[in-house]
């Protein structure tokens, strides 16, 4: 698996979006995530494991403890993952189960854990 493209969203100490295009890289087929203690190097890969598997790296928190402390209320917590396996391209977008503003009223709601996952081909995105 290669990834390609990294979106979260109030995602660990994330709170805004955090997109890491791993393209950059070209055909490195090794890299190195570096940076201080509590830089947000192990969210990183919590992210990719969540949208794969719906768990951290390592198991040891589930999605809906990944919610962004400092993310606003209104903000979804979700994880958006491009990926090459062989010559066929995936997209993953999971979003934990978490609480939410409602739509329509005051107060929160629950909204659901999902995922889609997209075969692309051709620039479409088909639902598989």
């Amino acid at each position: 698996m290669r990834p390609i493209l990294l979106e979260i969203e109030a995602f660990g100490p994330y709170s805004d979006l955090q997109i890491i295009d791993f393209t950059m890289l070209k055909d490195v087929n090794m890299f190195l995530i570096h940076g201080p203690t509590g830089g947000g190097k192990t969210t990183i890969l919590d992210a990719i494991s969540y949208a794969l598997y719906g768990d951290t790296s390592g198991n040891e928190r589930d999605g809906e403890s990944m919610r962004s402390h400092f993310a606003k209320q209104d903000v979804l917590t979700q994880v958006k993952l491009t990926f090459k396996i062989r010559d066929n391209t995936y997209y993953v977008h999971r979003i934990p189960g978490q609480e939410r503003p409602k739509k329509v009223g005051e107060g929160t709601t629950y909204q659901s854990a999902d995922a889609q996952l997209y075969k692309i081909q051709d620039n479409k995105k088909q639902l598989i």
